[in-house]
C-alpha cells in the first residue's frame, strides 16, 4: 500500500500545476476578444434625438445591448447579473445640446469583475467621444459630457478577496478534513460496522459545517463590513461547507486513494468560473455553464459582500449539489460489504493429524 500512495503522490506533483496549466489557459484563451459578450442596457427618456443617440452607441462599442423604459428596472437586473452598465439618455438631453451642457449617464456596478468594469467605463468614455463629436464637428469641444455612477463601490482593495476567501476555501478545508476522517474510519473498519462509522462521520461533518462557518463569518465581519447581514452570510456560508464535504467524501468513497485526482480536478475551475478575475460570459464557450456543477460559493458571495441579495439560486444550486453527492455516496456505502470482523478471518487450527 505505501508503494501505491507513494506512486499517486509522485503523480498529484505532476497532475496538480499540469491540470491548472490546461484549464486556466484553454478558458482564458482569448478572453479580452470575447468583450462583446457583456452585456449593457440602455434607456431612453431622450425621444427621438435619443434614438440617434442609441444607433450611435451600438455602432461604436462591440457589446450587446438591451432598450430598458425604467431606469430603477435596468439597475436591478444589473445588480442581478443581466448587464455590466447602464446608459441613460436624459430627457432634457435635446435642449441640453443646445446649451453645450448635455450629458449622458452611466451606471456602472462595482461588484463585478473589475476587467467587466474597466471596460465598460473605457467605452463610456468611448461612447461620450463619438456622441460629443457627432453633435459638434469642433474636436476642441466637448458638448456631452460623461457622468459616471459607480455601484456597490468598496474603498477596501482586500474586499474584493473575500468572495474567493469565504467561496472557495472550504472546499480545500473539508477535502483535507475528509481525507483525515477516512483514515481514520479504516482503522475503525474492522471494530466497528460500516453504518455506525459512517453516521458518526456524518454526525460530525454536519457539526463542523455549522460551527466552523460561524467562526469564520465572526472574523471576517472584523476587516470588511459586507451589505449582506450576518445570519445571511452564515447560512450560505453553511451552504458553501455543506456541499464541499459532501463532493469531496463522494470522491474518497468512490476512488479510495486516488481520490485527490478528482477533488482537486474542481479547484482551477472554481476559481475560473467564479467570476472575481473576468465574467464567465468571457471565457471560452465550454466553461462558461461549468459553474454551475461545482460546489462554489464564490459567486453568490460577490452578491452578498456588495449588494446584499440575490442568492437564492446559488442556495438551490449548492444544495441540489449536496443532496446528489451525498445520495451517491450513500448508495455506494450501502453496497459494500462489512469489513470481516477479527474473528472471522482467524486462521483455524487444523484437525487433521
Amino acid at each position: 500500500m505505501s508503494f501505491s500512495a507513494t506512486r499517486i503522490g509522485i503523480a498529484l506533483a505532476f497532475f496538480i500545476p499540469l491540470v491548472f496549466i490546461l484549464v486556466w489557459m484553454t478558458g482564458y484563451h482569448n478572453a479580452i476578444q470575447r468583450i462583446g459578450q457583456l452585456q449593457i442596457a440602455i434607456v431612453n427618456q431622450g425621444g427621438t434625438v435619443g434614438e440617434a443617440i442609441q444607433k450611435k452607441m451600438i455602432s461604436s462599442v462591440p457589446f450587446h445591448s438591451e432598450t430598458l423604459v425604467s431606469v430603477e428596472e435596468a439597475n436591478k437586473r444589473m445588480d442581478h447579473g443581466d448587464y455590466s452598465m447602464v446608459m441613460v439618455i436624459p430627457r432634457n438631453f435635446s435642449d441640453d445640446l443646445q446649451s453645450g451642457q448635455a450629458k449622458l449617464t452611466y451606471y456602472i456596478n462595482e461588484g463585478t469583475s473589475e476587467v467587466a468594469s474597466t471596460a465598460v467605463e473605457r467605452a463610456a468614455g468611448i461612447i461620450t467621444e463619438g456622441i460629443s463629436k457627432a453633435a459638434d464637428g469642433n474636436s476642441d469641444r466637448a458638448p456631452v459630457h460623461a457622468e459616471i455612477i459607480k455601484t456597490h463601490k468598496q474603498g477596501n482593495f482586500a474586499v474584493t478577496m473575500v468572495p474567493i476567501l469565504l467561496g472557495f476555501t472550504p472546499y480545500i478545508a473539508m477535502m483535507a478534513m475528509n481525507i483525515h476522517l477516512r483514515v481514520s474510519s479504516l482503522m475503525l473498519k474492522s471494530t466497528y460496522r460500516k453504518w455506525g462509522i459512517f453516521w458518526s462521520r456524518q454526525l460530525l461533518l454536519l457539526l463542523i459545517s455549522i460551527l466552523a462557518p460561524l467562526f469564520i463569518i465572526a472574523v471576517i465581519d472584523l476587516f470588511v463590513e459586507p451589505a449582506a447581514p450576518f445570519w445571511k452570510m452564515w447560512l450560505f456560508e453553511c451552504c458553501v461547507f455543506l456541499s464541499g464535504t459532501c463532493v469531496t467524501q463522494m470522491g474518497l468513497t468512490l476512488f479510495g486513494h486516488s481520490a485527490p485526482f478528482f477533488n482537486l480536478l474542481p479547484i482551477p475551475l472554481m476559481i475560473m468560473t467564479g467570476g472575481t478575475i473576468i465574467p464567465s460570459s468571457m471565457l471560452a464557450p465550454f466553461y462558461r455553464h461549468i459553474g454551475d456543477f461545482l460546489p462554489s460559493g464564490i459567486p453568490g458571495f460577490m452578491k452578498l459582500i456588495y449588494i446584499g441579495h440575490g442568492i437564492w439560486n446559488f442556495v438551490l444550486n449548492l444544495l441540489l449539489i449536496s443532496i446528489v453527492t451525498w445520495g451517491i455516496t450513500v448508495l455506494w456505502i450501502y453496497m459494500e460489504k462489512n469489513a470481516a470482523s477479527p474473528m472471522t478471518t482467524e486462521v483455524k487450527p487444523s484437525t487433521e493429524h
